[in-house]
Formats: C-alpha cells, structure tokens, sequence
C-alpha cells in the first residue's frame, strides 16, 4: 500500500494519519481489509511495531476493526466525509450567534493599529513596577507555591483573601464590608461584566458617566442595558440634574473618588443626594474606585459606599493598577441583598479565579507588604506628577490648556479651548516626538473642544519636561493650521 506521510512528527502518528485520512475520504471503503502489519511494515521500511502502534491508535478511535486470524478492516458504520483543509478559505455564514454575541462584537475594539515610534509616549492605561514590587511578588507566589490549594476554589474567593481585604478596604477606604460580601474576580472588567449581568434585561435603564471608562458602557451596552449618559463637571454626576432624563433607572455608575478621564472628585453634597436618588428609586449606585490608591498632596478621599446605610453601592476595585497590570485579579463588595446573585453568577462564569495568586495577594495585603508599595508607588508618581504640572504651566498659558486630575490617578486631562478636533493635535504631536492620546473616545456626546490625556506612569522626570515642551510646539503649529483653515472656510462679507 502506498501512503502519503507527512514529512515531520512521530513515525507512527504519520501512519495512523495517513490511513485516517484515506479511510475518512472514502479511499479505504467501510469493511475493506487493511494490509497485515508485517506486510505493511515492510512496505513502507519501518519496524512493525511502529504499524502496530498506528493500527491501535486507529482501533482505540473506532477507524477499524482488528479481527484475530483475518487481519483488520475498515470500520463498517463509518460514512466517508470531507475533511477540511489545514486552513479554512472562508467562515461559514449560516452560523447562528446570540444578541449578547453580536452586541459583543460590535463593541469589541479593533486591534490596535500599531504605532509609529515616538520618542516619548505619555501612555496612561498601564504601570511598569519597581524592581522591589517584582521581587515581592515573586517571593510571595513562592511562598504561596509551597502549600498550594489544588482542590476547585471557593468561587466568590479565598476565604483567607476575602477576610484580609475587607479588613485593608476599611482602613484604607472606609468600605464598610465583612468578608462575605467581598466577591474575588478576574481584574475590574469581569467587575462590571458580572454587574452587567446581576442589574441588565434588556432595555433596562442604566446611568453612565460621561465621559467614562468605555470597558462599562460597552458591558451594559452587551447585557442589552438603555445607557443613559451623564455629563459631569468639577464636581462630579449631579444627579439633581439628570434624575429626570434617568427616570427608574435600576443603576448609576460612577467614579467618586476619581473621576475617569477627568480626575474630578465628586463632592459630598453629591454624594449624598445621589445616595437619596437611590433610596427613592429603589434603585443601586455601581462605584468604580478606579486609581483611589495614588493620592498626591491629600488625605485619603473616603469611599462613597462608606456613607451607604441601606445597601446601594456595588462597589468594585481591583489589585492590578497597584502591582502590575498582568495581575487578573478584582473584587466586587455586594450589598447584603445582591450577594447571592453575584455569587451565581460568578460562578457560572469561571468557577472561581487562579488560588494562587489570590494566596499570594492575601499574603501582601496581610503582611502590610502591599499598603508599603502603595506608599513606595505614590513617591515616586508625586514627582512625575509635579514635574507634568510645572511643564504645563511652563509652557502653555493658562487660556490655552486645562489641566485636571492631578490629585490623584495617573495621568493629567487637559482640556484645550482653542482646537475642536484632538486627532489634529495628536497627529502634530507625534510629528514632534510625542505621543499623546485623545479624550475623544471616552465621551458619548462629542466634546466642544479638544480634550487629552497625558500619563507619567512609563516616563521619566526628564521626558516629562521635553514631552510637554514638544507638546507645546505642536500645539502652536496646530492652533496656527486650525486658524488659516477657519479663515479659508469663512464667507467672504459682501
């Protein structure tokens, strides 16, 4: 018999892929007899034990029937198909995907398109840590390695995590939590991915800020939610202004503590009228805490959920902006009356997240080694943060730009009056070495002007100072363009 190997992997696996093949197209009928294995060996030059580890790979799957005394043959119930090709031409069409999957789909982003090189890249969605926060973690995955759980985890978390964390969220943000409210899940997406799904049917209406972190939208927006955007101001959501248009919204999502992108911090009086909005409309406050822990020149900003007596606030946080971004580990604090939901649905999701490193989380958060880095982080972002507040006021005048944010967070919102399109300024900044980004994809209802987002988390003190000058430079090229296209496009007065 002839066969047809493939020119790498296994002798034997060679074979049975051969025969598999020819006995799947129909070249081998069902019930045909197959060469004795001596025979074949020494057809093809190889030792029979190989043909016979080949002939048993085929009988274990049920491609041929071996027979003592008669040889084998070809399995008489099996239809020939097509096989497909190693690599499919095209998708099928007629592949039916549910709502969820299409909204998904559309909302996913595209793959980022990959950058022109700059010289300074004020990225603002990422960390890099210090080779002292690197060394902790290794030695508490170590640690944690030596007596590891093997077993399926508690999917709501480690009962160890939960009792440590909810102790760290009252002393560092006045959460009121007992560990049973406390959910571990895979980093702060699969937060509100999991909200999305406790809170949405759909059409259910749900308020968001405006502008916002686009990873909550596009979660409710999924789950089949009637988004309603926000705006806010210096102050944060006031809910006075928008309780009309959110009618019986069943949620708000804010970010209190620092408001993202714009690092406003949502007042007191705010705070408490939004608490009241909910009580009134029985209706419940989602709490990103996104970047609370870099705090810069202030005390700590308590969190909103700490002022919640009947159990409103769904408040989520997450261990990856303080030790690094690789860390897929969040958690969810649930009112005492959605805990159980949140608990199903968790589970229905992933069974629970990885144990050892949630072993290694709780090990930093109870040896004090996690609120030392936070420390140990916040040094070294004040002088970035300084060095990008003392470029800006260099540099730019101060009817020229509007810096935001720089009490706490990562990164510096500017607000440009003098330029309506941001992708203009963009564009002039990486002509002059710098890479900066656009505020314009977090807003649901477009900006007046141009808005930017600066980060200092991946930079130096010194790529700060030129980052901003340059910055300022294609500022001025760009609000130069800006001018003479107005001038070209203006009527001419009669």
């Amino acid at each position: 018999m002839l066969l047809e190997l493939a020119a790498s992997g296994p002798l034997y696996r060679r074979i049975y892929d051969a025969l598999r093949t020819k006995i799947l197209r129909g070249d081998l009928a069902a019930g045909a007899p197959l060469p004795g294995t001596r025979t074949l060996a020494r057809d093809l030059g190889v030792s029979r034990i190989v043909v016979l580890s080949a002939y048993e790979q085929l009988a274990a799957e049920g491609y041929i029937e071996p027979a003592v005394g008669s040889g084998s043959r070809v399995a008489a119930q099996l239809p020939a198909v097509q096989l497909p090709s190693r690599k499919r031409t095209a998708a099928a069409s007629d592949v039916a995907v549910s709502r969820y999957a299409r909204r998904a789909r559309q909302l996913a982003p595209d793959a980022a398109p990959k950058k022109k090189p700059a010289a300074i890249d004020f990225q603002y969605a990422t960390t890099i840590p210090d080779a002292r926060t690197v060394d902790m973690w290794r030695q508490a995955v170590a640690r944690a390695a030596r007596e590891p759980l093997l077993d399926y985890p508690d999917p709501a978390g480690l009962p160890l995590l939960r009792r440590v964390l909810a102790e760290h969220l009252r002393e560092q943000r006045g959460v009121i939590a007992e560990a049973d409210d406390i959910i571990i899940v895979s980093g702060a997406q699969q937060a509100i991915d999991l909200t999305a799904r406790v809170l949405s049917d759909r059409g259910t209406r749900i308020g968001i800020e405006d502008p916002s972190y686009q990873g909550t939208r596009q979660a409710f927006v999924a789950a089949g939610a009637h988004v309603i955007a926000c705006a806010v101001d210096a102050e944060g959501l006031d809910i006075d202004r928008h309780a009309k248009r959110l009618g019986h919204a069943r949620a708000v999502c804010v970010t209190p503590s620092h408001q993202f992108p714009t690092g406003a911090i949502m007042s007191v009086a705010r705070r408490l009228a939004l608490l009241r909005w909910a009580d009134a409309h029985n209706a419940s406050i989602i709490e990103d805490d996104y970047d609370c822990e870099f705090r810069y020149g202030v005390g700590a900003i308590p969190a909103l959920q700490g002022l919640d007596v009947h159990g409103r606030v769904i408040y989520i946080g997450t261990f990856a902006r303080m030790l690094f971004p690789a860390l897929r580990l969040g958690y969810i604090v649930a009112p005492p009356a959605l805990r159980d939901a949140f608990r199903a649905v968790k589970w229905l999701a992933d069974r629970g997240s990885p144990p050892l490193e949630q072993q290694a989380v709780a090990s930093l958060l109870e040896s004090g080694a996690y609120e030392s880095t936070r420390r140990r982080n916040v040094r070294a972002l004040t002088a970035k943060r300084d060095a990008m507040l003392a470029a800006i006021t260099t540099h730019f005048a101060a009817e020229e730009v509007i810096a935001s944010g720089a009490s706490s967070g990562t990164h510096i919102f500017l607000r440009v009056p003098r330029i309506a399109d941001a992708e203009l300024l963009v564009d002039a900044a990486l002509q002059h070495g710098v890479r900066v980004y656009s505020g314009r994809p977090y807003f649901q209802r477009a900006p007046k002007h141009a808005t930017l987002l600066l980060g200092y988390t991946t930079v130096t003190v010194e790529e700060i100072a030129e980052g901003v000058a340059r910055l300022a430079g294609a500022y001025r090229n760009a609000s130069r363009n800006a001018s003479r296209s107005a001038r070209a496009t203006s009527p001419i007065a009669t």
